[in-house]
């Protein structure tokens, strides 16, 4: 759905008039929260699928983060191992 660009994403349903907002969802809920703690609340992003696959998502940035840490984790280790193998190997 990325690469055919019709992700269903706010800013996706507002070109095709299924939403009012092209808002982001996920920062708009995470605004609310921080409003309620009085904390700024400036310039909302519009959802699209780049937006919400990166950490300038307010609401997906811990879960965007924490996939990238997982996979450069797991990269690591997979180099090391191999690069192990080879010495015990050579």
């Amino acid at each position: 759905m990325a690469v055919a660009n019709n992700t269903p994403t706010a800013s996706f349903l507002t070109t095709i008039g299924k939403m009012q907002s092209a808002g982001c969802r996920l920062c708009r809920i995470e605004r609310e929260m921080r409003e309620a703690r009085g904390e700024s609340t400036d310039g909302l992003a519009a959802e699209t699928h780049g937006h919400i696959n990166s950490a300038g998502c307010e609401g997906m940035a811990t879960t965007v983060t924490a996939a990238h840490h997982s996979i450069w984790r797991h990269l690591s280790r997979c180099t090391k191992a191999k690069k192990q193998a080879q010495v015990c190997h050579a």
